[in-house]
């Protein structure tokens, strides 16, 4: 083993000469390759070694990379790829036949080998060979490690074995450190030369780009100083707003902008100052020709400028504000629109809906979101709602209508358009439940319109056949009047001829057979005078059931079906009964005597449907009574002749043909309703229809008997007709009247105009002449204030009715008529007006009472129909010291019963519903203690009063006759 000894100090001195020799050589150096190749041959030839190398190393030390190596020229096959592949190969093995050798080059630790064949960290045989191939003997490793991994690796290699010196290997080391951090200096300062350079390019190209940017910029660019001028711009501004770069350079900014702009440019200004580093904020700035451009600006502050960028955004902000328009003006028309709008999604749930769905139905627009329409939409519909909505996914859906729920339980029909846009899909639904139903209502009244065609036809058939048959009912009645009044007149001058009584007995019962038929014709007509009362129908079917068991006979079953709380009907009783009996006596005939008649009662509501196929009908509450029969039947070609007057299918002789057609007109004058169904063979019903009454249940008013009386008044008798009117005036006088004629209106107001006294005026009801019944019973009164009136007609108008029914206070006597009802209507009449004379001079004469005197008689309910006679009695009953309650009906009277104090009862007998006689015996039983005085028109025998103990005020009555009235009992 060979070695060049030197001393220390030698070799310290050298080194540093050497390593100073050679930083002066490298710092001239820039390019790797010539620092690695000086810095090997000065290493090479100062230690005296044969190879040095420099090589990169990867992490785990197998891929070396040769960068640069010296060599003296003597080392066969030691260069290039040859070199570095053996070298690389035999380091690797040597470096995996230690690990201590790997990480003790890891850790930086140079690696001195003086002799590879005998050091044992070399001597495995692969690494033998390949030492001996490349002809290495010893070697030195000098590594490079930084941050604790090996970056690079000197290599120096000898031929011969050789001891290596501390002070060489510290050279070597020495020398690899400074080859290493000038080499990462040239690195860096390549690497900033080739930075400086590009930045440089760069700059340049940068340069020449905004100069190119800054010119032709559609964007308004600036630099703004704090005195708030531009002292730079770019052409933008002039093509923008008009403004050339020495007039924006010398106007201060501020004053270019929108007076309303000026706050928030303001406060974008003072941020600016107080350095906040970027802003973005609008405005609008004047342009030279007049009016103002809006800017968006983005501002950069940087030392004493703001540098400053503006987008002419005048056409943005107008479709902005063109958009925002139309977003409320659709906003407007969402939330106003009376249709309901909806979106739908691709779930079939509702993504929008507007207000308009409350009003139709009824549900909020939230309780609708995100819900599926298939929770509104009536099971029904929802087969075509599906359709309908995949059709609208491939074309714009035509009208579709379904039903929705409404909130309340019901539905609505809607008619839908839709149409599809991206995911959604906008559908307008138009409420047309009023067109469905007006459509199904159009429907029903097109089925119906030929039957209420001929409903009508018949209607106006038997509107004709009933004024026809009024007409002549009328003249009927005066004819009947002329014989009736006659044959009355010759029963009074009878003297003990029964020849003669049997023959004017037999004549007077035709004349009531005759009444009898005109009084079917005048109901046919709808002209007969009606007395209706608030009728409990249930209560008149059980009292008239003996009744209809006779007259049908044994053999006939009758059976009454009566629903509980019938309603009640305001209908006159007496003729409903007559129309009832007539119906049993029809079906006994049909059921030739034997079968089963059924009459129910039950309440019943008519529906707009019902009167709409019914021209007759008004909708509402009726109750109804049927009456069926198991007999023949009828045919139904005879339906619609059946209310004809004289229209019979019995045979000839058994039947006048009015009972139908009386009972026809009766009901429709009554407001009611008649219908018929019949199948031959199987029998007929008949159903009576009565509006229902909501009143208290009428009273049967009483009827007074008795002897007749006359009297000496003055009547004033008007009568067109000579032969009636001669019967009544001689009938009127046989009653002791004195009796004035006249024919006509005209002749009548003459007659009460001379001044004659008259007590009563009768008149017939049609009148000839201008002056009619009505006018000359108003004129009449006028000049004579106390004149009672009584109206006579075989042939009612609506001059004294409505709807079928007398006027108030109008007093009807119907031809014919006989003797005695008109004595008793007469006396009645007149009773009554003398009383309210009496009162009026009664009142006159009684002294004033004083003001303050407190009543010292008694407390009196006074029961009154007749007005003035009720004013005048309590009047007057007042002025005499008594205390008087004043009521007009019996019904108003029972609630008053129980006032305190009160001990007797003043009432009238004839009163509109309940009698005062069952005031009375009410009175009796519930009031035992409160005493009862009955004032009436008629002589206490006539009276109907059963009680021997009752108290009568005959009218009219004087003062010391109603004082002793009142006097208390006992």
């Amino acid at each position: 083993m060979s070695s060049t000894p030197a001393t220390s100090s030698q070799a310290g001195a050298s080194g540093v000469a050497f390593l100073l020799q050679l930083e002066r050589r490298l710092r001239l150096l820039q390019d790797t390759g010539e620092i690695l190749a000086l810095s090997a041959q000065l290493l090479g030839q100062r230690l005296g070694a044969q190879q040095v190398a420099c090589f990169d190393i990867d992490q785990v030390l197998q891929c070396p990379t040769l960068q640069h190596a010296w060599s003296d020229g003597l080392a066969p096959g030691a260069t290039g790829e040859y070199f570095l592949g053996d070298c690389a190969a035999g380091l690797a093995e040597a470096l995996a036949a230690g690990q201590a050798l790997a990480e003790a080059l890891a850790a930086g630790q140079a690696l001195a080998v003086s002799d590879v064949m005998n050091d044992p960290r070399t001597a495995q045989p692969a690494a033998q060979a390949t030492f001996a191939r490349l002809g290495i003997r010893a070697f030195l490793n000098i590594p490079i490690a930084k941050d604790g991994q090996l970056a690079a690796l000197f290599v120096v290699h000898s031929r011969a074995a050789r001891l290596w010196h501390a002070d060489e290997i510290e050279l070597a080391v020495q020398v690899s450190e400074r080859v290493w951090s000038t080499i990462l200096r040239a690195q860096a300062e390549s690497r900033l030369r080739a930075l400086s350079a590009s930045m440089e390019t760069q700059v340049a190209e940068r340069t020449r780009e905004f100069g190119r940017t800054w010119n032709v910029s559609p964007d308004l660019l600036g630099v703004l100083n704090l005195d708030g001028y531009f002292e730079h711009s770019n052409p933008a501004w002039q093509a923008t707003l008009g403004w050339s770069a020495e007039e924006i350079r010398t106007t201060k900014f501020l004053e270019l902008i929108h007076p309303d702009d000026l706050p928030r440019t303001h406060a974008a200004w003072d941020a600016a100052n107080q350095g906040q580093p970027a802003l973005r904020f609008e405005n609008r700035y004047r342009h030279k020709l007049g009016g103002w451009h809006w800017l968006s600006w983005v501002a950069v502050p940087e030392g004493d400028k703001v540098y400053c960028s503006a987008r002419d955004i005048t056409v943005e902000k107008k479709l902005e504000a063109d958009l925002a328009a139309r977003n409320s003006e659709r906003e407007r028309l969402w939330r106003s629109a009376q249709d309901l709008m909806v979106a739908i999604d691709g779930e079939g749930c509702f993504a929008a809906v507007n207000p308009a769905a409350g009003a139709i139905l009824g549900w909020l627009p939230e309780e609708m979101l995100g819900r599926s329409i298939f929770d509104f939409v009536l099971p029904e519909d929802v087969a075509a709602t599906r359709q309908a909505l995949l059709q609208v996914g491939k074309e714009s859906m035509p009208s579709f209508e379904n039903r929705y729920r409404h909130r309340d339980g019901g539905h609505r029909w809607l008619s839908w358009v839709a149409a599809i846009e991206g995911d959604l899909v906008f559908a307008t639904g138009r409420h047309v439940t009023v067109e469905k139903e007006a459509q199904n209502t159009l429907r029903r009244m097109q089925e119906s319109l030929r039957h209420s065609e001929m409903a009508l036809l018949q209607s106006q058939k038997l509107e004709a056949l009933g004024k026809l048959t009024g007409g002549v009912a009328h003249d009927f009645n005066n004819v009947l009047q002329i014989i009736s009044g006659n044959l009355q007149l010759l029963q009074l001058g009878l003297d003990n001829d029964p020849l003669a009584a049997k023959r004017i007995a037999s004549a007077s019962a035709a004349v009531e057979r005759g009444a009898k038929l005109s009084a079917q014709l005048l109901a046919f007509a709808r002209r007969q005078p009606l007395k209706p009362l608030v009728t409990d129908l249930a209560q008149l079917l059980r009292a008239t059931e003996e009744l209809l068991r006779r007259a049908t006979g044994e053999t006939i079953e009758t059976r009454l079906l009566l629903a509980d709380d019938c309603w009640r009907a305001l209908v006159d009783p007496h003729q409903l009964e007559n129309v009832i009996l007539n119906l049993a006596i029809n079906a006994r005939d049909a059921m030739e005597g034997e079968g089963q008649l059924t009459i129910e009662l039950s309440n019943c509501v008519l529906g707009s449907d019902y009167a709409a196929r019914h021209a007759d009908v008004a909708p509402g509450d009726y109750v109804q009574l049927a009456v069926s029969d198991t007999g023949t039947g009828i045919p139904a070609e005879l339906l619609d002749k059946i209310f004809e007057p004289f229209f019979t299918t019995k045979k000839e002789g058994e039947g006048t043909g009015l009972g139908l057609s009386m009972a026809y007109g009766f009901l429709r004058q009554s407001g009611g309703h008649l219908t018929v169904d019949s199948l031959p063979g199987h029998g007929s019903t008949f159903r009576i229809y009565l509006p229902r009454s909501l009143e208290a249940e009428t009273e049967l008013p009483l009827q007074l008997g008795g002897p007749v009386l006359g009297g000496k008044e003055t009547i004033l008798v008007v009568e067109d007709d000579v032969q009636v009117q001669t019967t009544v005036v001689d009938m009127l006088r046989g009653l002791g009247y004195a009796v004035l004629r006249a024919s006509d209106g005209e002749s009548a107001l003459a007659i009460i105009g001379s001044g004659v006294p008259i007590d009563l005026l009768f008149t017939d009801v049609v009148m000839p002449g201008k002056v009619a019944s009505t006018a000359l019973a108003r004129q009449a009164r006028v000049l004579l204030p106390q004149l009672a009136v009584l109206f006579t007609s075989g042939y009612t108008q609506d001059a004294i009715m409505q709807g079928g029914r007398l006027e108030p206070g109008v007093e009807l006597l119907s031809k014919p008529y006989r003797r005695e009802d008109l004595a008793r209507r007469i006396r009645h009449l007149l009773a009554n007006g003398r009383h309210v004379t009496a009162l009026h001079q009664y009142r006159a004469q009684l002294p004033p009472q004083p003001a303050t005197a407190p009543p010292a008689g008694r407390h009196i309910l006074l029961v009154e129909d007749n007005a003035d006679a009720r004013a005048m009695t309590g009047d007057l009953l007042s002025m005499l010291g008594h205390t008087v309650l004043a009521v007009g009906t019996a019904e108003e009277a029972l609630p008053l019963l129980d006032t305190p104090g009160l001990d007797l009862l003043l009432t009238d007998i004839s009163l509109p519903r309940m009698s005062g006689a069952e005031l009375a015996e009410l009175v009796a039983r519930e009031h035992p203690r409160l005493e009862v005085v009955f004032s009436t028109g008629h002589a206490p025998a006539n009276s109907g009063v059963l009680d021997p103990q009752a108290r009568f005020l005959v009218k009219p009555f004087t003062v010391e006759q109603l004082q002793q009235a009142l006097l208390p009992t006992g």
